[in-house]
């Protein structure tokens, strides 16, 4: 059924009215969830939902460009974040499920994690928190249950039921870094710009890379409606808490010394 509906959404989203309409839908989304505008287009620019949804900044933001830095990937909420316990790591508090079934393959060694909770007043776009080589993206098939605190709360292993693209990739210290785009209820479509054809790909599937450069900052897609991304990483120490709120360019980790 949540499939069924994201589809229904999706049509609708990407349909462009007759300008006025279309102008009139936009103001009361932005109402509603109480988006501001200050960093991107004009409301008149956007010629569907869809489009606003997944605007871009009309100027990039500021960040630290050291390689000590781990930046926020994305505007957002922390909703959980920790370090793995073997193979179990939380979706949120008193929630726990496989990493290794959440990824389909295991971790080596224990591993940080990080969820950041992306809602639809948020930039839907994301970006490399470092400097990072791809080396193999992995997508999942599967559900499109919503991704907020009321859902994190009732649905047992959520995020291992939800659609995701999985990002194998190194970090500017070299070590494995993985970025994972979940999909959720309006969420039916994920773009990864380095491998376009994913967004409308049916069938999990695992795709080898030519290590891939995406430098710290690049844009590496977007979500069409807010959703979840959820990285697991070493040798970073985190320097926020659940519960806060997040800019894409934002410092959120320094390497762990």
């Amino acid at each position: 059924m949540t499939i069924f509906i994201s589809r229904v959404f999706e049509i609708l989203t990407h349909y462009e009215f007759f300008a006025p309409l279309q102008r009139f839908i936009n103001k009361m989304y932005i109402k509603f969830f109480n988006i501001s505008l200050d960093e991107f287009d004009t409301i008149e620019s956007y010629k569907s939902l869809n489009a606003l949804f997944t605007r871009s900044l009309v100027k990039m933001r500021s960040f630290d460009e050291s390689k000590e830095v781990l930046i926020s990937p994305s505007d957002g909420v922390i909703t959980e974040y920790g370090k793995c316990k073997g193979d179990i790591a939380l979706q949120i508090k008193g929630k726990e499920y496989s990493v290794s079934d959440f990824l389909e393959q295991p971790l080596d060694s224990d591993y940080d994690f990080i969820n950041i909770y992306l809602s639809p007043r948020d930039y839907h776009r994301f970006h490399a928190p470092t400097d990072l080589i791809v080396k193999k993206i992995r997508f999942i098939n599967g559900s499109l249950y919503p991704v907020n605190q009321i859902a994190l709360d009732n649905v047992d292993n959520l995020f291992i039921k939800n659609k995701r693209v999985i990002l194998e990739c190194l970090d500017c210290n070299g070590n494995l870094f993985i970025f994972v785009a979940i999909g959720a209820l309006n969420v039916g479509r994920i773009q990864i710009h380095i491998m376009p054809e994913l967004i409308n790909q049916k069938q999990t599937c695992i795709f080898d890379v030519d290590d891939v450069v995406l430098k710290k900052g690049d844009e590496i897609g977007y979500f069409e409606m807010g959703s979840t991304i959820v990285m697991f990483s070493k040798d970073w120490c985190y320097n926020t808490k659940i519960g806060d709120r997040l800019l894409f360019g934002g410092s959120l980790a320094k390497v762990e010394i």
